[in-house]
């Protein structure tokens, strides 16, 4: 496996800013989520720690090939079941857990801390994911371009939450909130299933994504 020493610093780079955003961020929205009955928040921090968790396998993995000058496969397989396994963890526990809140009549919208937070991510994950995806075309990565689409993942989910609050607010529904962490949750089971190791090369929007 074979990439350049520029490209395979790009994707170490793209997977240090991952960490260290992920975690500032999924930190804060689960803070605020439960501290506002938001449970579109705390799925989207979930979603945040799984992408830092897969980052950081990924930062290793680069560091390696960076030292080696070449990408070892055992890594690469290693850092993509993180991702993938960590995707549909995150997803089935986000539809279960709303589908439970909606059963019992619980509902909630993001406080106004949380749509801050909801409207930065979605730049930065959008961006993130964009340059994830690009730099896994150029050194062979599908764990990176699979970590690409779980960006991708929560940059949806914030985009959900800023449509679900204007929903509930507009026009006072409640459970918006439950339905669009179901949403989303299906979305990364989905997403990990179809980018997992051992299945067809294939992205979210069913396209084969190009070497």
């Amino acid at each position: 496996m074979a990439a350049s020493p520029d490209d395979i610093r790009s994707a170490w780079l793209v997977s240090v800013l991952a960490v260290v955003w992920s975690v500032a961020s999924a930190g804060t929205a689960i803070a605020i989520g439960v501290a506002g009955g938001s449970a579109v928040l705390v799925a989207f921090g979930a979603i945040g720690f799984v992408d830092a968790l897969g980052s950081g396998a990924l930062v290793y993995h680069f560091r390696h090939a960076r030292r080696h000058d070449e990408l070892a496969t055992h890594l690469e397989h290693a850092a993509h079941r993180v991702v993938t396994v960590g995707l549909i963890a995150v997803g089935a526990g986000a539809v279960v857990i709303s589908v439970v809140r909606l059963a019992a009549g619980v509902s909630g919208e993001p406080p106004t801390a949380g749509i801050v937070v909801a409207a930065v991510a979605l730049l930065v994950l959008a961006a993130l994911s964009t340059w994830k995806i690009a730099v896994a075309g150029r050194v062979g990565s599908p764990a990176l371009r699979a970590d690409g689409y779980l960006s991708r993942v929560g940059a949806a989910q914030a985009a959900v939450t800023l449509l679900g609050t204007f929903a509930a607010r507009a026009f006072e529904l409640g459970w918006v909130d439950g339905a669009a962490a179901i949403v989303v949750g299906l979305v990364a089971i989905a997403v990990g299933v179809t980018s997992a190791p051992d299945a067809p090369d294939v992205g979210p929007e069913g396209i084969e994504p190009s070497a």
